[in-house]
């Protein structure tokens, strides 16, 4: 049952990440032949889109670490392959970011090969920078979200040890009573004992009084019979 559930989910991140591609892929496709505010507005879209499809695989890399046995084997393979899949989209939107539109081709065309050499080196040049910053702000975002982590699980940390002293406080106040309770209990106690030995003595002085009392009696009975 819960394989079933995990494959079902599976199969709703691949039509998602499927759905995506495809229009990455369209957008991709338009942006060397746009220019101005319409190429900016695609490549915005398309980092969206990218973005998007990043967190998908994300879940979807979860969900493959739950699953067990040739289930798993079967969605790693996907996996990967939908990972090598937007790493070459990936690749793709850089280059075409930066591609040149019909017109500028055709004006390396009139001016000649060596302008034409030039303008390939300044694009790879600008794609290699490209590439720098975006591993750069993918660090970054790794950082942060390292950070955020990290920071949640202090406060859970904090947390736990509030929880813990509040219980040791109550522990060492209920201790504190226990005490009280005992000590009182033991000065009962001492009270009662007192009170045993001195009715015990008092008990012990009146049967004293009587035997002596007894014993007179009959001494003086017996010496008047006499």
């Amino acid at each position: 049952m819960h394989c079933g559930k995990m494959a079902n989910l599976m199969e709703s991140f691949e039509q998602q990440y499927a759905t995506l591609t495809a229009d990455i892929t369209s957008r991709i496709g338009r942006i060397p032949n746009q220019t101005g505010s319409e190429k900016v507005s695609t490549i915005n879209n398309v980092e969206r889109l990218l973005e998007e499809t990043r967190e998908v695989l994300e879940q979807m890399e979860i969900e493959v670490r739950n699953l067990t046995g040739r289930e798993r084997e079967k969605y790693q393979t996907r996996f990967h392959s939908y990972q090598t899949e937007l790493t070459k989209l990936e690749k793709d939107f850089k280059k075409s970011k930066i591609a040149f539109s019909d017109g500028m081709r055709a004006r390396e065309d009139l001016l000649g090969t060596e302008d034409g050499h030039t303008s390939e080196d300044q694009r790879t040049r600008l794609l290699d920078n490209t590439e720098k910053l975006e591993r750069s702000n993918r660090r970054l975002n790794h950082g942060y979200q390292t950070v955020v982590e990290t920071e949640e699980i202090g406060a859970h940390i904090m947390e736990d040890l509030k929880n813990q002293r509040e219980t040791m406080e109550r522990s060492r106040n209920r201790l504190h009573e226990t005490d009280a309770n005992l000590g009182r209990s033991s000065r009962l106690l001492s009270a009662m004992m007192r009170r045993m030995i001195q009715n015990r003595l008092l008990l012990v002085g009146v049967g004293l009084i009587l035997l002596i009392t007894i014993i007179l009696a009959i001494y003086f009975a017996v010496t008047k019979k006499s």
